[in-house]
């Protein structure tokens, strides 16, 4: 027998490269383990809607993974691959979308975070309170603007840090489980919040924070027919869902800046459709 027509085999048993996907996800609290197997030992615990480097897939439904610059296994079980998910190049722009499809780079940061000046439902001085210079400019010109025609608001949240959105949705995931936890929270890297240019606005009372109860109020009527005067945008209006991804959310501000929201609000579109995106 010619040995040029054999071929020896090796019995190799390394991993096979992993699909492709542009994004893999953790459904759950994950642990990351030594082998790929529950035998092996624990190297970390991820959070629920962690973003995974997975390299490659091992036996048994596990998945190779990096991590902090260590290989580790986790149970393909509670991974999810999200085709089609892409990083956006422009996180600085004012205009930048970011939503269930486009995330912002892992733990961007904005540089230009200041202090708003507008009364919040709480006293602290913490990171929500803080968005991007030219949005908190803008939020102050709103709130003092509504105030002149007598509507008075609150902030209840701005900006969220990559660590905060993270804790966020595990939590809801640990309450709800992922699938209906992805409908009404983002997963860390998707959430406007992150960009520093969303906040999140309730009554002058306090009461229907973050709550339907807050459609259809004064506040939200004014906030729906003057927000694009001021350079924002209802960034989940009501049927819209399919759009973006969310359910109407009218107390969800987004800055955009006078032109963009000032066109988006006249031809009653999203962001996503303005600029003809997913």
């Amino acid at each position: 027998m010619s040995t040029q027509y054999v071929k020896e085999s090796t019995g190799s048993s390394e991993p096979a490269p992993a699909p492709a996907a542009s994004v893999y996800v953790a459904t759950a609290n994950l642990n990351v383990r030594t082998t790929a197997s529950t035998s092996g030992a624990v190297m970390t615990t991820l959070k629920a809607g962690t973003q995974l480097d997975v390299t490659a897939k091992a036996a048994n439904g596990w998945l190779k993974i990096t991590y902090q610059g260590k290989v580790g296994y986790v149970s393909g079980q509670y991974v999810r691959a999200l085709a089609g998910m892409k990083v956006v190049s422009n996180p600085e722009s004012i205009q930048v979308v970011v939503n269930k499809q486009n995330k912002l780079p892992e733990n961007y940061v904005p540089k230009d975070l200041v202090y708003t000046t507008i009364p919040f439902t709480f006293k602290e001085q913490t990171e929500k309170k803080k968005m991007r210079s030219e949005a908190a400019a803008a939020i102050a010109q709103l709130f003092a603007g509504a105030k002149k025609q007598g509507v008075t608001l609150l902030g209840v949240s701005a900006y969220r840090s990559h660590a905060t959105q993270s804790a966020l949705f595990s939590s809801y995931v640990q309450r709800d489980g992922y699938d209906k936890a992805a409908t009404y929270s983002a997963l860390p890297g998707t959430s406007e919040h992150e960009t520093g240019l969303g906040i999140d606005v309730t009554k002058g009372d306090g009461t229907c924070a973050a709550q339907d109860c807050f459609g259809g109020t004064k506040e939200a009527t004014w906030l729906d027919a003057h927000a694009a005067e001021y350079g924002f945008i209802i960034r989940y209006p009501k049927g819209k869902e399919a759009v973006t991804g969310y359910k109407y959310e009218p107390w969800h501000l987004r800055y955009v800046g006078k032109p963009v929201a000032q066109a988006i609000k006249s031809k009653g579109i999203t962001l996503e459709e303005y600029y003809g995106i997913k």
